[in-house]
């Protein structure tokens, strides 16, 4: 990204939860003899669903009620 003009709200939204899992105690660590990079891609898979499934989400609640937005 050249700015952060460029980033988008799912991207605002996987950067939060991908603090939120960093934070975590409960998730699963990088395994023994796991690359780094194997370890990053599952951590920010995992971020960019739960961001992908907030903006479904939100967009579902626009569409049922739009004078609330």
């Amino acid at each position: 990204m050249e700015s952060m003009k460029d980033m988008g709200l799912q991207d605002w939204f996987a950067g939060q939860a991908l603090a939120g899992i960093l934070a975590n105690a409960q998730f699963p660590r990088q395994g023994s003899g796991e690359p780094f990079d194997q370890f990053a891609a599952r951590l920010t898979d995992s971020a960019y669903r739960i961001a992908e499934a907030m903006t479904k989400e939100g967009r579902r609640r626009k569409k049922e009620s739009p004078a609330a937005w």
